[in-house]
């Protein structure tokens, strides 16, 4: 039996795409016999948000308010959400870390407004989560659950799956972040068009990065309720081994139900691949 991680750094709430409230999660933690728990909500911010092709899918979904287009008018927004969660913290004595998942974007200006917003924010640590297909000028950008509409087109396909590793990559190196959420999250779209063995040159770049500048990544149970496997693949977790990066167990929980879920199928993997460096708060 392997030794299960008491804590989650990756979770979602109702403040952006969650299912649960932050009291709800916070309660279902501590069933879990959690010792703390990072809430990582969304923060997704691009100037041509209203203008992208997915905007329409997710307005029908729901979702719209995870998605901006200035970093300005949601401050207080966001100052609001840190202040809840250091109040709960306090009112339930219970470690709660203020975290956002971060979508990084490229075009000229994005990552200095990122840093001004950032600063206005009482937080503790940034997650890089890469959930969208763009060029090199950034200046549209689609979800990735849209790539189905480039199958037509598989060498516009293999740049903008190239092109979202190198930004993967140039992520990292910003020094921004803590750790990577679900490196091989395109697979969703099929492992015909991002299979494990497939861009092994660009994913071993990123991890090339990772180690480099000392960034975690995690091994998310996400990818069993998607895809049957987990993110990252087993090969990119012999990599990980090789590289000796840090690891974090996740479960990229949009509710309590998944808060926790499969840590134990992650634990096995990390133990087979002969991982012992792991990151901690």
């Amino acid at each position: 039996m392997h030794n299960i991680q008491p804590f989650s750094y990756h979770s979602h709430t109702t403040f952006s795409d969650g299912k649960n409230t932050l009291e709800e999660m916070v309660v279902q933690a501590k069933k879990l016999g959690f010792t703390e728990l990072g809430v990582s909500d969304h923060l997704i911010v691009h100037k041509n948000t209203k203008q992208s092709p997915s905007y329409k899918i997710w307005v029908e979904e729901k979702r719209e308010n995870t998605f901006f287009s200035d970093f300005k008018s949601i401050l207080p927004f966001y100052q609001n959400h840190c202040e809840h969660i250091r109040k709960l913290a306090k009112k339930e004595n219970f470690k709660l870390y203020v975290g956002f998942e971060v979508d990084y974007f490229t075009y000229n200006g994005w990552e200095d407004e990122l840093k001004d917003f950032l600063a206005q924010l009482d937080y503790d640590y940034l997650i890089s989560g890469n959930h969208m297909f763009f060029d090199e000028k950034c200046e549209t950008y689609i979800d990735i659950g849209m790539l189905g509409n480039l199958k037509s087109d598989r060498v516009l396909m293999n740049e903008y799956m190239r092109h979202h590793f190198s930004v993967m990559k140039k992520a990292i190196e910003s020094g921004l972040f803590c750790f990577l959420a679900h490196m091989d999250y395109v697979r969703k779209v099929g492992d015909e068009y991002c299979g494990p063995k497939m861009f092994m040159q660009e994913k071993k770049s990123v991890l090339d990065a990772l180690q480099k500048n000392n960034v975690g990544i995690e091994i998310s149970t996400k990818g069993l309720r998607k895809i049957g496997d987990l993110y990252p693949c087993a090969e990119i977790i012999n990599e990980i081994a090789k590289r000796k990066i840090n690891v974090v167990v996740s479960d990229d929980a949009h509710s309590i139900n998944e808060l926790g879920a499969d840590f134990d199928v992650a634990e096995k993997a990390i133990s087979d691949a002969g991982i012992k460096c792991r990151l901690k708060f």
